[in-house]
């Protein structure tokens, strides 16, 4: 299952649901979006994306599987019917790339407009209104009456899934989704040998393409409304299964290679996790990220420590890839029962723990909730910070940045992320609160940070008042095996670094 651009799997998740009684299915990233990187093809192809997908589909161990996509991944579905007709046995589309008149290179300059963070952060509210106006009108630059979308605008949950998608590639969504619209389209349709059934809806903007089709195509008109959609798309796919079998899933086992990232099924959901450094000698570190945010914001860090040995980071549910399990909230008790549990699914018995900033709260909580498996504990910069009133300050110190229909929560992420780099705390904006430190506010800094923020919006201000209520210099004092504190200037909390080594006479401050 191969997604439209500028997606990535995630918008293949309904339909799987639907479709899995039936299928296995196995949704992609399409190179350059969600988790996946960029090919190295200086004019990227859609072939180049096909030969990508079907090295990943061989590496699988899958054959004779059925394809499904959906506008540039339906392009890329027919390529690899196209160039690897021993991979798959049937292709069907949603809305197959057909374009009556080709874009120009000038065109496509204006259709595809860079995404460049600047300052203020009106690049975010800017991907905001783009990605909602596409559906809208099209092409979305053309607000006129004649170019007006025949459906429904989606709502609010879609629109702001597909523009934080789309921000999360503003690197490379010009790049890939140019090929689909270079693409030759109905030129290959006679070249391909693997039978395709070319699906497409009323409303959507490739309909007015049905009657552009070779007669000897396969050409089918699905109903508009989406459910129903995916039940006559789920009739043809069985009508045209082929018998055939999956390989077991298997659990990632923690490999020699230098580098890792993946996902692992624990008994309340899937874990994201990197590993760095492994082949190496030593107890493994357990890296935990700082929260809210994400174990890929920290690569320069991981890659440090992994000069001294393999190193594991696991991404606490609520933040960045690890998705919240249904019916849960967060908490710290949660994520140290998360990392245990992912520990002993990876194979991986006493590790020393490394904690940045605020998630020294899972750490203390891990070591005294399974002592056995904490070797030792590093803290960098815990915010063992005074307050008058613990409970008011965590509960008010994050804005909330719940999706909005005029796109404001993109900017009051924004700003406090800003804000946190000029004053402690950040709203208190007056010189004597000002922070002393050079402020780490480049507009690609902050927006690389605001992209995993906006991941999961939903929980960012919960999860800034569970790490903050925690009591942090209660479980410090009664630590009872050996600790560190580290520091470096520019840390948000990097002012409560000395306080924390006093806390504990075990720990050293770095």
């Amino acid at each position: 299952m191969l997604h439209a651009a500028p997606c990535s799997l995630r918008v293949m998740e309904p339909l799987q649901a639907k479709w899995c009684a039936h299928f296995t299915t196995f949704a992609f990233d399409l190179p350059g979006f969600g988790l996946s990187e960029m090919p190295d093809a200086p004019d990227l192809s859609t072939a180049d994306l096909a030969d990508t997908i079907a090295a990943a589909i061989r590496l699988l161990g899958l054959s004779q599987v059925m394809l499904y996509g959906r506008h540039t991944g339906a392009g890329v579905c027919v390529e690899i019917a196209r160039r690897h007709p021993d991979l798959c046995s049937f292709v069907l589309t949603d809305g197959f790339p057909v374009f009556a008149n080709p874009y120009s290179e000038e065109r496509l300059a204006e259709y595809l407009t860079p995404i460049v963070p600047t300052w203020d952060g009106g690049h975010l509210t800017w991907t905001w209104f783009r990605y909602r106006e596409q559906h809208i009108f099209w092409p979305w630059d053309r607000p006129l009456k004649a170019h007006r979308a025949d459906t429904d605008l989606p709502d609010l949950d879609f629109l702001y899934r597909g523009a934080t998608e789309l921000l999360t590639a503003s690197e490379t969504y010009v790049k890939v989704y140019a090929s689909a619209f270079r693409h030759p389209g109905l030129a290959v349709i006679e070249s391909v040998s693997v039978p395709v059934v070319y699906g497409n809806r009323p409303g959507d903007s490739q309909y007015k393409t049905v009657p552009l089709y070779p007669k000897s195509s396969r050409v089918q008109v699905f109903s508009r409304d989406h459910d129903a959609a995916a039940r006559e798309e789920l009739a043809v796919l069985l009508e045209n299964a082929p018998d055939t079998t999956v390989p077991a899933h298997r659990q990632p086992c923690l490999p020699d290679r230098k580098s890792w990232r993946d996902y692992i099924d624990t008994s309340k959901g899937a874990v994201y996790f990197r590993a760095e450094g492994m082949g190496g000698s030593g107890m493994p570190t357990l890296f935990l990220p700082d929260l809210p945010g994400s174990i890929d914001l920290h690569l320069e860090e991981l890659l440090a420590l992994a000069e001294q040995g393999p190193v594991i980071a696991i991404e606490p549910w609520g933040n960045g890839q690890s998705v919240l399990p249904a019916d849960e909230t967060v908490s710290i008790e949660l994520w140290a029962e998360q990392m245990c549990e992912t520990l002993a699914l990876l194979g991986i018995g006493r590790v020393r723990l490394h904690a940045h900033g605020t998630s020294a709260a899972i750490a203390l909580e891990l070591a005294h909730l399974a002592p056995e498996l904490v070797g030792e504990v590093t803290l960098r910069s815990p915010p063992v910070i005074e307050m008058d009133d613990p409970a008011a300050f965590a509960r008010d110190y994050a804005p909330d940045i719940t999706p909005e229909w005029a796109g404001g929560n993109f900017l009051k992420l924004w700003h406090h992320l800003r804000d946190q780099e000029l004053w402690w705390p950040w709203n208190q904006r007056t010189i004597a609160n000002a922070r002393k430190t050079d402020p780490r506010i480049e507009p690609s800094v902050l927006h690389r940070r605001a992209v995993v923020l906006l991941r999961q919006p939903s929980h960012y201000r919960d999860i800034w008042r569970v790490v903050l209520s925690y009591p942090l210099s209660d479980r410090l004092k009664a630590l009872d095996m050996p600790c560190k504190i580290v520091s470096d200037p520019g840390d948000l909390f990097a002012q409560a670094a000395e306080r924390a080594a006093l806390l504990s006479g075990a720990a050293t401050q770095l």
